[in-house]
């Protein structure tokens, strides 16, 4: 028997019994707890290459034997939450400026960013870009955007710049130059407010992270979000007449809540994900809808993109 059946045999076993369990309650699995380990794919697939010989006769029970181990520690490592995960940060000093930037916030505090709010103000975009950060955004505010972080690692900014008479806000963490950080996703906590009068459109870029964003008080045409191991948490108003939702992800869990006064379509490209779709309806081109999609005259349309994710949709 070839090594390579064996290794890629155990590889689709485990994935195929790890997304069952968890999705009958057996264990908690988290996806985005193993990120880390990424390189072990690169010591099994190494391991297959070495031992891929038939006249090799060790070579199936060491390739088989590595991938166990390497399984048996993802398993280890999936079944902890992040929060009793350690975390570990290494520092050096630098004597660079730029690490003593004005627009830079000191570690360890809690930074609070804001933009006015201008009455022409209409439209609106909020990008957000950077990981190690558990976003929440459920409530409102008189400014155009507020922001509460607290801060283990890293330095937010806050930059505003306009195109089309929209006005684009984009709230970006960076790591300081000279320190290298080895944190969980759970590192840092950002509040974010928004004002309810403009219509908005939301863009999440993150490696890993966490958000967890109540967007029922805002006026939403586009969210995209776009992450590695992370975990969104989405539920969207109802549309003024159609809104978008795109997600494309790593290893996630996706939760997006709709309501079920708007008629709704999702389209899936994915892997190894599970799906949750319920009240949704499968179609002959491979879609979902809503029974009101049709009849609606206000829509939400959700693609999804995604490899090892665990997708779910529901109404409210």
């Amino acid at each position: 028997m070839k090594t390579e059946k064996i290794v890629w045999g155990l590889l689709f076993v485990f994935i195929g019994a790890i997304f069952l369990l968890d999705n009958y309650n057996v264990i908690d699995f988290y996806w985005r707890s193993v990120w880390r380990l990424w390189p072990l794919m690169f010591i099994v697939i190494g391991t297959n290459m070495l031992f891929n010989k038939d006249d090799n006769k060790y070579g199936p029970i060491i390739a088989g034997l590595i991938t166990l181990f390497a399984l048996a520690l993802i398993t280890y490592q999936g079944t902890r939450p992040l929060s009793e995960q350690h975390k570990w940060s290494f520092k050096y000093d630098t004597d660079d400026e730029e690490n003593n930037s004005s627009s830079d916030k000191d570690l360890g505090g809690a930074n609070l960013f804001s933009e006015p709010f201008s009455a022409s103000t209409s439209r609106a975009e909020l990008n957000i870009k950077g990981g190690a950060t558990s976003y929440n955004l459920n409530d409102t505010t008189s400014n155009l955007f507020d922001a509460s972080v607290s801060q283990n690692s890293g330095a937010y900014t806050l930059e505003k710049s306009s195109r089309d008479s929209m006005e684009i806000l984009t709230f970006r963490m960076r790591d300081r130059k000279g320190n290298w950080n080895m944190k969980g996703m759970d590192g840092n906590d950002a509040d974010l407010k928004l004002n309810t009068k403009p219509v908005w459109n939301i863009n999440l870029e993150m490696g890993a992270g966490t958000a967890d964003f109540d967007l029922t008080a805002f006026k939403i045409n586009d969210v995209k979000l776009k992450g590695g191991a992370a975990s969104f948490k989405i539920k969207m108003p109802e549309p003024l007449t159609i809104s978008n939702v795109d997600v494309e992800t790593g290893v996630a869990e996706v939760e997006i809540s709709i309501p079920t006064s708007a008629g709704c379509r999702i389209k899936v490209e994915t892997g190894l994900s599970s799906r949750d779709f319920s009240g949704f309806t499968k179609q002959s081109d491979g879609s979902y809808i809503t029974s009101n999609y049709d009849s609606s005259a206000k829509k939400i349309m959700i693609n999804l993109k995604g490899g090892l994710s665990e997708f779910n949709v529901n109404r409210y």
